[in-house]
């Protein structure tokens, strides 16, 4: 005799599969939205910081929001006109210098290569904004296919980034904005501690983040002048570079590779190795001095984490993807500690006295 087992599935049980499944397919359809969406509760947390700092001062936050706004766009806008032109002039250079040594079988030609320099040198002699966009509308017909590409689904579209300054203005400009924003989103029971996870996250990533780009503008800084005292060619663009790749972990150690290179191109291996002694001391003056004065308040976050999310986050989801990299990854650490912890309790509660 063979036993016979009956499955039953509830209607209950059906239309909850049904939802969910019409739930994946609509969340998948809006993934680029959500994505858009939480860059701007990133960037309203970091603003969040800057309206406590003027709360302080007694300037309330419907003034302190349009300030920092205006602030930070006015900053961007200043850096754009003074140092952007010196690095693209910088940039053309190097394009011009390694179009010398592109081998002749290589996937990328020499034509594609001089259209970029060119491309470039045109937008270093425009200052206007008017030139400067008829200048890209004009040499984006030179660039490959493949560069486009990678230029548009790396940094977005513009619509893209109207839409996140204003919803991050949106959750900013509102008292506990980001908080209600969460609230909508969460189930009843767990609102308290969903908001209560983001504020820690928030807080961590907020006091790492000062702390790390207060190292990269002393290193970049510290960067063009040895480079330049060197007499290193596109000093400003490697310690530009040095700066930014601050903000991950060994970043000085990546930044050093084109230094030397580029030292060595321009003035011989006696300058390579100048510059690698360089490298070498400001690595160890960075880890030694720098990093435990800087960092002495700062929540630490595991080197590795930072490194892998930043790959996964812009792999993922380019440009946009490593703005959230970083806040996502603590986040999924703060709950898997919070688990952790709730594991860790009837074990020391159930131990042998």
């Amino acid at each position: 005799m063979h036993d016979t087992r009956t499955i039953r599935i509830s209607t209950d049980t059906m239309i909850r599969g049904i939802l969910l499944i019409v739930a994946a397919v609509i969340l998948f359809k809006i993934k680029d939205i959500l994505l858009l969406v939480l860059v701007s509760i990133v960037i309203a947390s970091f603003v969040e910081a800057g309206v406590r700092m003027f709360k302080s001062w007694g300037i309330d936050r419907t003034l302190s929001v349009p300030i920092i706004f205006t602030a930070v766009i006015g900053m961007v806008t200043v850096l754009f006109y003074t140092f952007v032109p010196i690095v693209i002039r910088e940039l053309s250079g190097v394009l011009t210098s390694l179009l010398t040594y592109l081998p002749s079988s290589t996937p990328v030609s020499s034509q594609s290569v001089e259209s970029v320099t060119a491309f470039i040198a045109n937008i270093a002699h425009h200052t206007s904004l008017t030139e400067l966009l008829g200048s890209i509308k004009t040499s984006a017909s030179s660039l490959s296919q493949g560069a486009t590409t990678f230029i548009g689904s790396t940094f977005g579209n513009l619509l893209d980034v109207v839409l996140v300054v204003v919803m991050s203005f949106y959750l900013s400009i509102q008292e506990r904005g980001i908080d209600n924003f969460l609230r909508i989103l969460t189930p009843l029971k767990h609102e308290h501690y969903v908001v209560n996870l983001w504020n820690r996250t928030q807080h961590k990533i907020g006091v790492w983040f000062k702390g790390q780009l207060l190292l990269g503008l002393i290193m970049g800084a510290i960067t063009i002048v040895a480079l330049a005292l060197l007499g290193v060619q596109y000093s400003f663009l490697i310690g530009c570079v040095t700066g930014i790749a601050e903000l991950i972990p060994f970043g000085i150690i990546f930044a050093a590779v084109p230094a030397i290179l580029f030292a060595i191109i321009g003035g011989g291996y006696i300058l390579g190795i100048k510059v690698l002694i360089f490298y070498i001391v400001a690595h160890q003056v960075e880890g030694y001095v720098l990093s435990p004065v800087v960092a002495h308040r700062t929540v630490g976050i595991p080197p590795l984490v930072v490194l892998l999310s930043f790959l996964i986050g812009i792999t993922v989801a380019g440009f946009w993807g490593a703005i959230i990299a970083i806040p996502v990854a603590v986040f999924i650490l703060e709950y898997l500690s919070d688990v952790e912890k709730q594991k860790l309790v009837p074990i020391t509660i159930n131990k042998p006295q």
